[in-house]
């Protein structure tokens, strides 16, 4: 044997719509609602983000610019909060509002992956320790999420950039790969929007999962799988 290492086969999953129905904010929302904590920020935080939205079905911003100031701004809602007081509400989120929300059929996915021996990664614009939190409880080990400044302790409500969103998610995954040798062209990943392009253009095995209308007829051109 001459020590050659083979190259692993990934499979790459998007959070929010694709391997459950939600979307991170309302969770973040429901939990600060129902615990009576950072009403003000998140208040403030859903306020001006909504707004952008508004913008955006003008035609004055792009789907891609909006989810990236969305993604970035994330850590509004945790600001001055400690790691431990942070970890609290991450596990009743990933408890409380995503497991109820998870589809079956993709983490039917995801486990056959993990059977055959492949690299299941979490990729998502979530805040990372949060995206932690909640792949802890679906049994998916490795994540790659938008990493929050700390500062004293404390999250500052400012991200490390790039956010992982659109290439961004790419340029996130492949830093945190490392030198890990991976065989993209046989590597699998699963993801629901159209801003997830890049990643899904950087394996063999882009497979959209109850896609937007832009990605679905991206999907078709292409002979990509779909997942209704």
């Amino acid at each position: 044997m001459d020590g050659t290492r083979q190259p692993m086969i990934a499979a790459i999953f998007d959070l929010d719509g694709t391997l459950y129905t939600g979307h991170i904010v309302k969770g973040i929302a429901r939990h600060h609602r129902v615990h009576q904590v950072k009403r003000l920020p998140l208040t403030f935080y859903m306020a001006t983000h909504m707004a952008l939205w508004s913008l955006r079905r003008l035609g004055l911003l792009s789907e891609k610019f909006v989810r990236e100031i969305w993604v970035r701004h994330l850590g509004w809602t945790v600001r001055g909060w400690t790691r431990q007081e942070a970890a609290a509400a991450f596990t009743w989120i990933a408890e409380q509002y995503v497991l109820p929300l998870v589809r079956p059929e993709m983490m039917k996915h995801a486990r056959d992956h993990q059977a055959a021996g492949h690299r299941v990664i979490l990729v998502s614009g979530t805040p990372a320790p949060l995206l932690a939190e909640i792949g802890r409880h679906l049994g998916i080990e490795e994540t790659v999420g938008t990493p929050l400044i700390l500062r004293a302790g404390r999250y500052t409500g400012a991200c490390e950039l790039p956010a992982c969103q659109g290439l961004g998610k790419v340029s996130r995954l492949k830093a945190y790969l490392g030198d890990s040798s991976i065989s993209w062209s046989e590597s699998y990943a699963y993801a629901d929007s159209y801003t997830d392009l890049p990643l899904l253009e950087e394996v063999g095995h882009p497979v959209v999962v109850y896609p937007d209308d832009e990605l679905a007829v991206h999907a078709q051109d292409r002979g990509w799988e779909i997942i209704r």
